[in-house]
């Protein structure tokens, strides 16, 4: 016999002041639905035999909201478990979460403390998870840092597994990654790793000492000088002439991190 079926044909008649009557009795593997005249309410397993409900044909007032709360309570649990089976959260984040059921404090921190019971929330196993996926991925230090503290996870947890050994062996990856680009010249393209690097929270010593150790060849500079040159003519040529137009076309080459003596040879070679 079905669990739901023993349900309802072991309920029987009581005297008591009902409000609400109990239409029908369905349960699943870890609630009970009662469908009532107006409604169907979801209770817990727990209160289902607490208040042996299988006897009841109905629920006064009290009973009645009782149930409504608890409720409430069961759909902000197995709202957490549906978050918490797709991928971790911090207790900070299941908290936020909770807030929206317009729930008490004291039930927010109760079923807080159920899921960390039960191992669902742990704030550090999310810590240690994190940091290895964080610089698996080329992340600085700061960086991991700032994304832990923002996620909820405490000072003493991050310092306990975050380490800045080699940071360098890091720095040199992501440097090595960003030299790839080949749009720019030698300076430039040095110049925007160093920022870039700076700019994901990785020490500028370590940065600087990781360019330095680039080996940027661009065999193709001279041709890209001459696609930049072509470029400041178009930019300039109707604004200045003579003298005025080739001090632009040499400031804006300049600026693009190209050499001197480069810019002056492919300026002689244009004008030739």
């Amino acid at each position: 016999m079905k669990l739901e079926d023993f349900l309802t044909e072991n309920r029987i008649e009581t005297d008591k002041d009902i409000k609400y009557e109990i239409r029908r009795i369905k349960a699943t593997e870890d609630y009970v639905l009662l469908f009532l005249e107006e409604e169907k309410i979801m209770i817990s397993l727990e209160n289902y035999f607490k208040y042996n409900v299988k006897n009841l044909k109905g629920l006064d007032d009290e009973l009645y909201e009782h149930f409504k709360k608890d409720e409430k309570l069961l759909k902000a649990y197995r709202g957490c478990l549906r978050k918490l089976s797709s991928k971790d959260h911090t207790v900070k984040q299941i908290r936020d979460y909770l807030y929206r059921y317009e729930l008490k404090r004291s039930e927010i921190e109760d079923l807080i403390k159920r899921l960390k019971e039960y191992g669902l929330l742990d704030d550090e196993k999310y810590c240690i998870g994190k940091i290895g996926y964080y610089q698996n991925s080329l992340y600085s230090a700061r960086q991991i840092r700032m994304k832990l503290l923002k996620d909820g996870i405490n000072e003493e947890l991050i310092n306990k597994h975050l380490s800045n050994e080699n940071e360098y062996e890091k720095v040199l990856k992501l440097a090595e990654k960003y030299a790839r680009d080949k749009g720019k010249s030698v300076k430039a393209l040095k110049q925007s790793i160093l920022i870039k690097l700076t700019g994901n929270g990785y020490s500028y010593d370590n940065a600087s000492k990781a360019v330095e150790s680039l080996n940027i060849n661009n065999e193709n500079e001279l041709e890209l000088l001459s696609k930049e040159y072509a470029k400041a003519l178009r930019k300039y040529e109707k604004k200045y002439e003579d003298y005025e137009l080739r001090n632009h076309i040499y400031a804006y080459l300049l600026n693009k991190g190209f050499r001197s003596d480069d810019i002056k040879e492919v300026m002689e070679e244009q004008d030739g």
